[in-house]
């Protein structure tokens, strides 16, 4: 299958114990997809997924896929620190009914070209689920090179795309380059910032977290990309970058978790060592959401 258009990597709600809040969470679901939200993103970098627990873990899969009920496709995350526990991820993802998994290479120890290879295929060959690749370096120490992409694709049947968080335009030509012809796999950017200018060069899609807060503008990015309408995809961006102030009150997910508590949708909570901003911060904040006619 193809995955286009906007996918929120969701952030996922918790309470006080930092434990996955149900209501919070559904509520952000239904949210996104009456905004017109292509797809679900669940476990990302916005989900905390590296600081829940496997319960939690379970537990907000489970309740994303009953709130989805089949509406929009959910692409979830199965990152962990080695093969062996990625593809227990992914395992207990697809008994829980998802549509597709993604992964980046495994965290902590970088892995080479070669390591890079043998993951994604041993990856492909666990599951008959769709496996995206994610390449975010500046998280995992490992990039994933353009030329590897394509090793990696032409070797597995089932590795159906890429989520690109290099935020790098010359890695995103490359990618499209090499691999936009293909009508079995899609190109989706991890930069809003690079997003309507790199689907209006024919990438598929965007996973971005500023969807979390505007998901009406994201979707219409997209809409205007697709098309080349570049007069209005300027306008939008622009909207986007100047709503993207927000990420500089804090940690990134703090910051939507903030914004996402001033929409009514759920608390603040983080996983500790994350803080909620501080109460100049979500003053302010509330004034940039009002600024945009979000709240």
């Amino acid at each position: 299958m193809r995955f286009e258009g906007i996918y929120t990597p969701i952030i996922t709600p918790l309470n006080e114990k930092e434990r996955v809040d149900e209501a919070g969470l559904s509520k952000q679901i239904n949210r996104l997809i009456e905004h017109g939200i292509h797809g679900i993103y669940l476990l990302g970098s916005s989900g905390e997924f590296v600081s829940l627990s496997d319960a939690d873990r379970r537990f907000a899969i489970e309740t994303t896929v009953a709130t989805v009920s089949g509406q929009v496709p959910i692409i979830c995350g199965a990152m962990d620190a080695s093969t062996s526990r990625v593809i227990t991820n992914i395992k207990a993802a697809q008994e829980l009914g998802v549509t597709a998994v993604a992964t980046t290479p495994p965290y902590y120890y970088p892995s080479s070209d070669q390591e890079l290879k043998a993951f994604y295929r041993q990856v492909a060959q666990s599951t008959d689920l769709p496996v995206i690749i994610y390449n975010i370096p500046i998280m995992v120490k490992t990039n994933i090179d353009p030329e590897i992409v394509v090793e990696i694709v032409d070797g597995s049947k089932n590795i159906a795309g890429i989520k690109d968080s290099t935020a790098d335009w010359t890695i995103f030509l490359k990618l499209q380059t090499y691999l936009g012809d293909r009508d079995d796999f899609s190109i989706l950017l991890g930069s809003y910032t690079m997003a309507g200018a790199a689907i209006a060069f024919g990438a598929e899609g965007a996973v971005i977290s500023i969807s979390n807060i505007d998901p009406q503008t994201a979707v219409a990015l997209y809409q205007a990309a697709k098309v080349r309408d570049l007069d209005t995809v300027q306008r939008l961006q622009k909207k986007l970058l100047d709503l993207g102030q927000l990420y500089g009150y804090g940690n990134g997910v703090s910051c939507l978790k903030a914004c996402a508590d001033i929409l009514g949708i759920c608390p603040p909570h983080t996983t500790h060592p994350l803080h909620p901003v501080n109460a100049q911060a979500k003053t302010e904040l509330t004034a940039l959401l009002r600024s945009h006619q979000l709240c």
